[in-house]
């Protein structure tokens, strides 16, 4: 890889042409210009050694990214929440939704030619405001129709236990700083 290309500043990979780095999915519509690979590379080496180790358990981590994650939302009005419809509920009235924040988008490629591609996507996360995790499932709309494909995003009806992955406090800190929460 090039020195003076232009990568991601959160992974350190070329990002693509979207708005979401293609190889970590961070939203980058906020970075005003990309690093080079040369500083990324020095300011991830000066990262490392000034970073102190934090040797608790991920789970332990994790819960305590979530909680402050959503003691600070709260705390400025819960700002950026979305209202996702339930994943196949239909009410009398009004179909049922959660709301919450996006933590991780579906991922999908929406230029693909094959039907097949379409209908392929990874689910993304949304916590909602009480502090339940549910997948987000996608499904594809508007066969036959002129504005084909849309996509129809909806959250499952049931909760996840809390993802135990080191890039879920990484995506709860930039949710924070999307939404100008310190």
């Amino acid at each position: 890889m090039a020195a003076l290309e232009r990568v991601c500043p959160f992974c350190g990979e070329p990002p693509g042409v979207g708005v979401f780095c293609a190889a970590c999915g961070r939203n980058l519509s906020a970075v005003e210009q990309l690093p080079t690979r040369a500083e990324w590379e020095q300011g991830a080496a000066a990262g490392a050694a000034a970073a102190p180790t934090d040797d608790r358990p991920l789970a332990e981590r994790c819960a305590e990214a979530t909680a402050a994650f959503l003691a600070a939302m709260h705390a400025a009005g819960d700002p950026g929440t979305v209202e996702m419809p339930i994943t196949g509920k239909t009410g009398f009235f009004k179909t049922p939704k959660v709301v919450g924040w996006i933590v991780r988008t579906v991922e999908r490629n929406e230029d693909a030619e094959a039907i097949e591609e379409l209908t392929r996507y990874v689910p993304g996360l949304v916590l909602t405001t009480d502090g339940v995790f549910h997948r987000i499932d996608s499904e594809v709309k508007g066969w036959g129709q002129r504005d084909f494909p849309r996509f129809h995003d909806s959250a499952d009806p049931d909760p996840l236990d809390m993802p135990v992955e080191e890039r879920l406090i990484g995506e709860l800190a930039a949710a924070r700083r999307e939404r100008d929460v310190e």
